[in-house]
């Protein structure tokens, strides 16, 4: 299991094969806007279902508690403070994962704002789960848990891009 801060101030995060980006593009040049080729062509679609990019999108900029653990581990999150569920999404970590936000699309520069995920390379299905506790009606602790199963090819995917994946509200 491993515990990251991830600061998002361009409304999502991502998680990432950097060898498998760059494999997928053929390379990619410093400064280049990936974001927009991600989401103004099939590309995007395409990184996703391939397992090269796993986006946590449409969420508010602050800092997120992101938790991520092997299915056999035991979770860090109560059941209860689970809010939102989005699973399974497909993963190919072929050298190293890195979680980052979104930003780092917008203006690629390898290793800017890049947090590594220690997870060993093979093939994965993954289930993103929003958390959150509120105490006094006030959202105390929040974040994200990745729960990765492995898995001998890469599974389909049968996550939803469009999920609600706030975290941040108070319940209504």
């Amino acid at each position: 299991m491993q515990e990251l801060d991830v600061v998002v101030d361009f409304g999502g995060m991502v998680l990432f094969d950097c060898a498998g980006l760059a494999a997928f593009y053929g390379g990619v040049k410093e400064g280049a806007n990936l974001y927009a080729r991600l989401t103004g062509t099939d590309e995007g679609e395409r990184v996703v279902e391939q397992g090269i990019v796993l986006p946590i999108i449409g969420i508010n900029d602050s800092s997120y508690r992101v938790i991520v653990r092997l299915a056999g581990e035991a979770s860090a999150i109560p059941d209860q403070l689970i809010v939102v569920r989005n699973a399974s999404f497909p993963l190919r970590v072929t050298e190293r994962l890195i979680i980052a936000d979104l930003a780092v699309f917008l203006e690629w520069y390898p290793e800017q704002g890049w947090q590594r995920v220690d997870v060993a390379p093979g093939c994965y299905a993954v289930a993103v789960n929003g958390f959150r506790k509120v105490d006094n009606n006030v959202v105390v602790d929040f974040g994200f848990e990745i729960v990765l199963t492995s898995a001998a090819t890469l599974p389909a995917m049968s996550a939803s891009l469009q999920q609600d994946m706030q975290v941040l509200g108070l319940p209504a």
